[in-house]
This record gives C-alpha cells, structure tokens and sequence, in this order.
C-alpha cells in the first residue's frame, strides 16, 4: 500500500482488493499501477507503484503467484523494491456458506542494503447480495497483518486494511466503492491523522475471448482523507487469464 509520510518512504506495492476463490490450473499474468497527487512540492506528489506478477491456480484451493514490485517518489527513477511471494488458500466453496472465506499469505524479499523483508498474512471475506432493490452485488473485506524479519526491521506489526463493494450490472463494466488504509503499529496507532486511509469509486470489468482466456480490468480515483494521505491517487489493474 502507499506509505505513509513520515520518514519519507516511497509508495510500497500496490492498492487492490483481492478475492477469496481459486480457479484450478488457470494462469494469470498482471499488472497493477499506482500515482498519487498532492499540492506540489509535496512528498506525497507524484508517487509512483508498480508490480507485474504471474500466478497460477495449482490445486483447486491453492493459487501461488510470483510478483516484481517496482516503486519511486517524486522526482526520483524508478526502482526495483522487493520480490514478493503470494498465496491465496481458499477455504470455503463459493456459495456453499453465508461467506465465501479464503486465506492470503506473502513473503516478501526486499531489495538493497537497509530495506526489511516482510511476511504478510490475514483472511479474505466476501460475501455476495442477490436481488437487493432489483441489483444483485459483491462485497470484499481484506484485513492483512504484516511483520518485518532480516535487516532494518523493527518490532512493529502493521495492519492493512482494503474494501470493495462492486454492483454487479454488466460483465463489461461494474461500478464499485474501495476503500483502503494501512496503521503503522497497531501496537501504537497514534493519531488517526499520521495514518493513510483512501476512499473512491471504481469501474471493473471484463472480455470473455473464450478458448483464448479473460482480460479482466480495473480503473479507480480514490480520495486520500487523513493528512498523511495524498489528495489523490490513481490506480489500475489489468490481468490476463487462461486456463491450462
């Protein structure tokens, strides 16, 4: 997620919400991007995030996924960040239960001489709504903890937070609301305002090629409300699905 101001650390990863099912044996290839918007002059202008992955559904509960994450602040060049592991464990069926509950898992290995690795980890909740007012749709609830390991870490445990209600209208294109915030230390909060917390609409949507696999797109404004957040961010993702 974007990185909060104080100590001038640059944008980390991305801002997505992901989801709880696996597709057995389909291979996906993304790319997600991030730029924030501030008053110029600011820090918090003109960040930049990047990461481009390949993941593939092993088993029919277990999709792993290998990801470059590419990040700068403003003014400055791009810069490989970290090479990242993820897992998403899906641990119910879709439909079967009141939610549809999966687990997420990462390991990230972080480049340079005094940047941390990290793990994080935390469960996916999704829960779909039919026929409410004649519009059916699908809400998802990502709550990550995250810990630094290895060198410049410190004792912190950091909490992640990403939100996404999407009505479901066109497979073309949905309209949907995220939010997105990151504290730190849950150990020590501190002031809600040193916190970065996002709010902001999106579109969603996809072309089915058939045979020929999925392209899935995201586009989304999002609204930094807090004084450590940016005024504003733009952030898109698009992925490439085929099932092998």
């Amino acid at each position: 997620m974007v990185a909060t101001v104080i100590g001038a650390r640059p944008v980390v990863a991305d801002l997505k919400v992901r989801m709880p099912t696996v597709d057995y044996r389909e291979l996906e290839v993304e790319h997600n991007g991030l730029v924030t918007f501030d008053n110029k002059g600011s820090d918090l202008n003109g960040q930049q995030s990047y990461t481009n992955s390949v993941g593939y559904g092993v088993l029919p509960w277990w999709k792993i996924e290998l990801e470059g994450e590419l990040a700068a602040e403003r003014g400055l060049a791009l810069t490989w960040e970290a090479t990242t592991i993820e897992n998403i464990f899906q641990l119910t069926e879709p439909g079967k239960y009141f939610f549809n509950v999966g687990l997420f898992a990462e390991y990230s290995q972080a480049t340079g001489q005094t940047n941390p690795n990290s793990f994080t980890f935390g469960p996916i909740i999704q829960k779909e709504l039919n026929n409410v007012l004649g519009i059916d749709s699908l809400h998802t609830v990502n709550i990550f903890f995250a810990r630094d390991v290895g060198r410049g870490s410190s004792k912190a445990t950091e909490f992640e937070y990403a939100w996404q209600s999407r009505l479901l209208l066109n497979p073309y294109v949905d309209p949907a609301i995220e939010l997105y915030g990151t504290i730190e230390n849950v150990g020590r909060p501190g002031r809600f305002a040193d916190q970065q917390h996002f709010v902001g609409p999106a579109l969603l949507g996809a072309v089915n090629f058939g045979t020929f696999g999925k392209l899935k797109y995201e586009a989304g404004y999002l609204f930094g409300y807090t004084q450590a957040s940016p005024r504003g961010a733009v952030r898109w993702r698009l992925e490439y699905e085929i099932v092998f």
